[in-house]
């Protein structure tokens, strides 16, 4: 049982095979467990916990807090974001998950709020279609500040595996992802192709005793490492590393998956930062506390409303 929660939590950390992934869609992305219906989290500074903020981890990555709501089939169905305006919490952006009766996520509509200060619009909408239960086309469009953008993706398959990703924009192949498959049916390696012919992003995946061990992401002169480290059935820890060798950031997981401390490269002090991780867990073992250090020094504290349907 360990095994399999550590596995869940897992993928909610490593979405390894970017290109195939549209996103997090289930309670399991998130590394919910239980009849999940809906998660309010906030995080706090530690020495204020008056004052909310945005941490760069765990679910204050980019936001002050964030909610989630679920149907009972464990599909998100709302996502809202909220960031500090003025010192009190305001809505960002609501995302609102349409999915069609075969269970499968069928739209993506992102409505930009900002508090109400500017004219609410809709900034990015997504539209699934689907052929045999697989996914074949993905529209997107995109609204910013100056400029629209609209995207499609086609989706090939062969032996019931995505074989191939085109990037359509405005009409025109823009780039176009490739999958190679081992033997055994994992993932090999991914090529992007420029709509010009030339290769741009390269992704290879390597595997020991079927276990993702490395994965080395090639772009120009660019060359990062991914490095997963097991014990003894579980996930331990994780390494990015580039081309120079010096490390990113390095990851130790606990046995039940979940972040116990992170050593992260900060570009503008050209220094590691040493992060540690306190979790409180309820008895659904999905954590409801967290309290995250910096070089020992308590910095923030993320809290977590969970609600669960009745039966």
């Amino acid at each position: 049982m360990l095994i399999n929660k550590c596995a869940i939590r897992f993928s909610c950390l490593l979405v390894f095979i970017s290109g195939i992934l549209v996103g997090q869609y289930k309670t399991s992305d998130f590394g919910f467990f239980g009849k999940v219906e809906s998660v309010a989290s906030v995080t706090y500074l530690y020495e204020n916990p008056r004052n909310t903020a945005v941490s760069g981890l765990l679910d204050s990555e980019q936001f002050d807090s964030v909610y989630f709501k679920f149907d009972r089939r464990r599909n998100l169905i709302l996502r809202e974001n909220y960031l500090d305006y003025r010192g009190k919490l305001g809505l960002f952006d609501k995302t609102v998950f349409q999915i069609n009766p075969s269970n499968q996520l069928e739209k993506v509509e992102t409505k930009l709020v900002q508090n109400g200060e500017e004219p609410q619009k809709i900034s990015q909408l997504k539209i699934f279609y689907y052929l045999k239960n697989q996914l074949v086309r993905l529209d997107e469009f995109n609204s910013g500040r100056t400029t629209d953008q609209y995207w499609v993706t086609n989706y090939k398959y062969e032996r019931g595996e995505i074989s191939e990703k085109v990037f359509w924009m405005e009409d025109e192949v823009f780039s176009k992802d490739e999958f190679i498959y081992n033997l055994k049916g994992e993932i090999d390696r991914e090529i992007n192709y420029h709509n010009n012919g030339n290769t741009g992003k390269t992704i290879d995946y390597e595997y020991v005793n079927g276990k993702l061990n490395k994965i080395i992401t090639r772009s120009g002169n660019e060359k990062t490492t991914e490095t997963f480290i097991y014990d003894t059935g579980y996930l331990s820890g994780y390494q990015l590393t580039e081309n120079s060798g010096k490390t990113l950031q390095k990851k130790t997981f606990r046995k039940d998956g979940l972040l116990s401390e992170l050593q992260k490269f900060n570009h503008k002090t050209q220094q590691i930062d040493n992060y540690s991780f306190k979790f409180e867990i309820d008895r659904e073992n999905n954590w409801t506390e967290c309290e995250i250090s910096l070089n020992k020094t308590p910095i923030y504290i993320i809290k977590r409303t969970i609600k669960y349907f009745n039966n």
